[in-house]
């Protein structure tokens, strides 16, 4: 660890989900964690007693790491309780959230104040952690404390800490926007930012995942950084047999659709440019029933092979075996940037990526695969469908003929400038 970081020796990260989910967005807290004790400091993280029933990945702990568990009672314990010990489950299918009540009461229970009783952590979760956080503080000697939504709970944490505690350095992440233009997730949302710029108030940082994302935060705290996830470069691995376009991912609402893959997979099959014989689309997620559905209504049924919902070491082995990797992802003029935690998985793997964005144009998505030169960025549109067809094409001609891709992969020098050391580091850098 550089002298420059010397003084911020302890630190304290306030996570509900820990180890993560098997959902690559919550993998950033977990590499962080481990980039921040690796560069010497000693980590103490406070998480949920839910971690004990969903389905986490066994992900190993450095030692310089100490979890701390605190009680929970929300809608995940009580659904828990209700299916009974055996079942687990981490995140609610598409087909679950398609009914307008269910999607409204969604957006209500992410919104304030409905978030303290409603969402993931609540009340008890919020104090439990509060007093946990106390005790740890009084022994040890913490400099930074660390929070990251979602879900909010953590950062209620945060902010009581910071009054309590107004020495200490508070850390405010944001994986995304609470008040979320494209999705209008919540209720109220001029209220909404209005309550978050209160809380937000005495962070002494708040950090993004991108520039698009850190764009909005600026309006509501003076302090912004953007720490994109981190990079670990995979060793190649042989690739399946037969030609696989693969996603491991999950869909959202009407914000995420393959179908205009699938259709021109169907064209390209109906002509007889590819062979659906040696073709096959693997998925792997909670959304199969949804993603099948759509495969028979595009008429690619037969291709479409659901492994189900894997730990993310599965889902990285599928990347990185298959020929193309494809990214769902939107944006639109008023919000670009969504930098999904799938995408950077994807760069990782030393496979082409097929990033479709429905909506408009991504210029930070844009920039980031060009950075990389890994793959084909393209808006979901009827000007992008022969674009679309020509990739899909050149990718199956080059897996059939043994040609290279045409795209290039992590290389050691993109590996250390976007490390989750260099990522942890900027954080500290900016706090010293």
């Amino acid at each position: 660890m550089s002298q420059k970081h010397h003084s911020f020796s302890h630190i304290l990260l306030i996570h509900y989900h820990y180890p993560p989910l098997k959902n690559s967005g919550v993998y950033r807290n977990y590499f962080l964690s481990q980039a921040f004790a690796e560069n010497g400091m000693q980590v103490h993280v406070i998480t949920s007693s839910n971690v004990g029933r969903l389905p986490t990945d066994p992900l190993p702990i450095h030692r310089n790491i100490q979890v701390h568990t605190v009680p929970v009672l929300d809608y995940r314990t009580l659904a828990f309780w209700i299916s009974g010990t055996k079942k687990k489950g981490a995140q609610f299918s598409e087909n679950a959230k398609q009914g307008k009540t269910v999607r409204w009461l969604m957006r209500v229970q992410r919104s304030f104040p409905f978030q303290l009783f409603m969402a993931e952590g609540g009340i008890l979760y919020i104090f439990a952690a509060y007093f946990k956080a106390i005790s740890i503080l009084k022994k040890q000697n913490i400099n930074v404390i660390y929070t990251s939504f979602m879900p909010y709970a953590d950062h209620w944490v945060g902010w009581l800490l910071k009054k309590t505690f107004p020495q200490m350095r508070w850390v405010a992440d944001f994986r995304d926007l609470h008040a979320e233009p494209i999705y209008r997730n919540v209720i109220w949302p001029g209220f909404q930012r209005r309550f978050e710029k209160w809380l937000l108030r005495p962070a002494d940082l708040v950090t993004t995942v991108s520039e698009g994302i850190s764009a909005k935060m600026k309006l509501l705290h003076p302090h912004v950084l953007t720490v994109t996830k981190g990079l670990t470069k995979r060793h190649a691995k042989e690739k399946y047999p037969q030609f696989t376009i693969a996603y491991t991912g999950s869909l959202f609402l009407e914000f995420r659709d393959p179908t205009p893959v699938f259709k021109a997979l169907q064209r390209l099959f109906a002509e007889g440019k590819m062979d659906a014989r040696e073709t096959r689309w693997l998925y792997a997620g909670k959304d199969g029933a949804k993603m099948q559905s759509k495969a028979a209504e595009s008429g690619i049924k037969q291709i479409f092979v659901d492994v189900g919902y894997v730990s993310r070491g599965e889902a990285t082995d599928i990347q990185d075996r298959s020929h193309v990797n494809v990214l769902l992802t939107s944006a639109s003029p008023g919000h670009t940037g969504l930098l999904t935690g799938k995408l950077f998985e994807y760069l990782e793997a030393n496979t082409p990526v097929l990033c479709l964005v429905k909506g408009c144009r991504d210029p930070e998505i844009e920039q980031l695969v060009h950075i990389f030169q890994c793959g084909k960025v393209l808006v979901d549109s009827p000007a992008g469908e022969q674009e679309l067809q020509e990739f899909l094409l050149t990718q199956y001609q080059s897996w059939k003929y043994q040609l290279p891709s045409g795209y290039h992969f992590l290389s050691d020098k993109l590996q250390a400038e976007y490390s989750w050391q260099s990522r942890a580091n900027s954080i500290l850098h900016e706090l010293a």
